[in-house]
This record gives structure tokens, C-alpha cells and sequence, in this order.
């Protein structure tokens, strides 16, 4: 092949490949290049502010109060219950150790601060602790095969002193240097007032049931009480004095059980029982007016709180489970006003709170109770 064939040849091979490129170039050209990664990854958006007037279930997100409920210890708190000053808590734990903490509200939450042991004997088995309205002594309860006993603690002296058997039923006066207590022997009851310890007793009345439970009023002028082994379709609620010289049929219709007295004594909350769900509601009675009514709310006298108003109750309401049978519930917690009926939700994320032992604190701005799904202490805001 001569030079000048190949020079043509080459010349050839340049322009196809000059075309080809020309090609490419033009095809991709047009196409905007990838932005850089940035630095740091994009932040979502903050979420907006809530909305107080909304609701929405337990374990939404968008819940307006779910941040309002904080958990304060990681014990498994037994009885817990607001210094007479206000300024801090006592509990048991489940050993029957006491503990006592200081509130710490200096910062946007508050916490529990300087918690100690105090040095008194431990003692085990402990179901729940009755707290005298003023004093430092203390009644512990067990609870063995169904059968309920009690322990006297005496601060003074350092030592407990377990109430005799036959001691059925008992309750603080507000003093908190005597108690009242159904004695139950040889198949007779009565009701008796006597020393923490129940010596020195005086005999009040004799009582037609042998399974009363007894609520003394924070007057201590009237005592209701309810029989708590009943299983007929109607429970009465009775109300008897100190004295014993006045006996009222109050609560007459339906299954009745429990009751919460109000801080004022005039009224009191109870639980009865609706007759086709079988499940308990709170109902209030008005002991001046005689004013009986039904709250709406599916929960038990054990799972509320009258506020300082004697107006207002907070109360947790199971979403899941039925309060009164014993076992865990999944709650939400209202605020209601016993005389308009209006109600206030409040819900949580979580959705593993059992609210019991309910119990506010001096100024009214916060619900605490003890989880029975963890054992541990909590407080809601009611001010979120």
C-alpha cells in the first residue's frame, strides 16, 4: 500500500472518532453535575408546637402532653407519700427498707435529691404502709394467703408491734395517736377505738356484718363502711359516728366497693359496679345535699385523688385491663370537676402506665403515683 493510501486511511480513522466524541459530548453536556455531599446531614424540621386542646391515643407521637409524665426513681416503690412540709417524699421499698428524698426544683423538671435510708428495722412481706394525717409512726399491712394482718411502727421506740389476729379491718384517726378497728372473734364483730397499738380500747358498737371495711372521714366525725366479701347484686354504703349513736344507709343501690373521702368531709368518691360491662365506675356522693352521681370514668377509688378544692379528682383510667380485678391496666389519666362534669385528658407515649397511690403535691401543680408496671415513682405536670 502506498503513502499516500494510508494517509488517507488515517485521515479517515481522525474524523470518525472526532465524530464519535463530538457525540458524547453533546449527549451529556446538557446534564447538571451532582451537587457536593454537604458536610453535616440535613436536620429535620422541628416538629410544631402542641396543641392543648387535642387529644389523640396513648403511644401517639403528636400526643399534646406526652412529655408531662416523668419517672423520679428506678426503685420499686412501696406506699409512697408527700412530706408533711411538702418538700419531699418517703416510700418502702420491697425489702421493707424506708427511704426518704427532697425535691429539687431548680431546674425545668423536677427531681428527687439527698436520697437516705433511714435506720429503722426492716421488715419483710410488706403489702402497703398506712400513713397517719400527721406524726411519724406508721401501720405496715401484709397480706398472707388472702388473710390481712398489721404491724404497729413506733418511731419513738424503734420497734414494731404486730396487732393481735383478731384486729379485721382498721383506720387512722386524724389525729394519729388512735386508730379505729373492727375486731372480729368468734364470729362477732364490733367496732373499737384504741392506741396505735390497741391497748387501752373502748368498745363502740357491736356491727350486724363481720367483713366491714372501715374509711374514717379527715374530720374524723363519720365513718363509712361496706363489706368487702359481698358477692350479692347490692353492697351498701353505711355511715356510723365515732360514737356510735348514728347509723345511715347511704350508697343503697348496686355493687358498691371502696370509697375516697373528700379533704372538705363532705363528700366521697366510691367505685359501683355497671351492671352490663361488670366493671367499675367512680360516683360521687354529697353528704349535705345527698347528691348521688356517676363521674363516667371506668376506675376504682384505689386509682384516684381528690384535689385540695374538694371539687376537682384526677384519676387514672385503664385504656386497657379493668381496674378492681387486681391485675395490670394501661392508663390514661384525667383531670374532672365533680360538679360540672367537664373532663381533661392526659396521655403519654408510653403506653406501659398503671397509675396507683396517687397523691399530690402541697401547691396542686403535680400528680405523682406509683406504675404498677415497673414499681416505679412518677410525676405528671398538670401545668403541660
Amino acid at each position: 500500500m502506498n503513502k499516500k493510501a494510508i494517509a488517507i486511511l488515517g485521515a479517515i480513522f481522525l474524523l470518525i472518532v472526532g465524530t464519535l466524541g463530538f457525540l458524547v459530548y453533546s449527549k451529556y453536556s446538557g446534564k447538571d453535575n451532582p451537587a457536593p455531599a454537604p458536610a453535616f446531614p440535613e436536620q429535620p424540621a422541628p416538629p410544631p408546637p402542641p396543641d392543648d386542646n387535642a387529644t389523640t391515643t396513648p403511644g401517639n407521637p403528636s400526643s399534646n402532653n406526652s412529655g408531662a409524665f416523668i419517672k423520679l426513681t428506678d426503685d420499686q416503690v412501696l406506699s409512697p407519700a408527700l412530706f408533711y412540709n411538702g418538700n419531699g417524699i418517703s416510700y418502702f421499698d420491697k425489702s421493707g427498707k424506708l427511704f426518704q428524698a427532697d425535691f429539687d426544683t431548680s431546674g425545668s423538671q423536677l427531681q428527687l435529691t439527698r436520697k437516705r435510708q433511714l435506720e429503722i428495722a426492716a421488715k419483710p412481706n410488706i403489702a402497703r404502709i398506712l400513713w397517719p394525717s400527721s406524726g411519724d409512726n406508721f401501720i405496715a399491712e401484709f397480706n398472707s394467703f388472702g388473710k390481712k394482718t398489721w404491724s404497729f411502727y413506733d418511731n419513738q421506740k424503734g420497734v414494731y408491734s404486730d396487732l393481735p389476729e383478731q384486729v379485721a379491718y382498721l383506720d387512722w384517726m386524724p389525729s394519729g395517736n388512735k386508730i379505729l378497728y373492727v375486731w372480729l372473734a368468734n364470729g362477732k364483730a364490733s367496732l373499737n377505738i384504741a392506741d396505735p397499738d390497741t391497748k387501752n380500747y373502748q368498745h363502740i358498737s357491736d356491727m350486724w356484718e363481720t367483713d366491714n371495711a372501715i374509711d374514717i372521714s379527715p374530720d374524723g366525725l363519720n365513718i363509712l363502711f361496706y363489706e368487702t366479701e359481698s358477692t350479692a347484686v347490692a353492697n351498701k354504703i353505711k355511715l356510723t359516728t365515732p360514737d356510735g349513736k348514728l347509723w345511715r344507709d347511704l350508697v343503697k343501690d348496686g355493687y358498691n366497693y371502696g370509697v375516697l373521702w373528700s379533704p372538705d368531709s363532705q363528700k366521697f368518691l366510691f367505685s359501683k359496679k355497671e351492671r352490663n360491662s361488670q366493671k367499675y365506675q367512680l360516683w360521687y356522693y354529697d353528704l349535705l345535699t345527698g347528691e348521688v352521681k356517676n363521674l363516667g370514668l371506668f376506675s376504682t377509688v384505689d386509682k384516684a385523688v381528690w384535689a385540695g378544692d374538694s371539687k376537682t379528682v384526677y384519676a387514672a383510667v385503664p385504656t386497657s385491663g379493668s381496674a378492681g380485678e387486681g391485675a395490670l391496666t394501661i392508663d390514661s389519666f384525667y383531670k374532672i370537676d365533680t360538679a360540672t362534669l367537664e373532663k381533661k385528658e392526659y396521655q403519654a407515649y408510653a403506653s406501659d402506665l398503671d397509675g396507683r397511690d396517687l397523691f399530690l403535691n402541697s401547691a396542686g401543680d403535680k400528680l405523682f403515683f406509683r406504675n404498677a408496671q415497673d414499681g416505679g415513682l412518677y410525676y405528671l405536670d398538670l401545668n403541660q
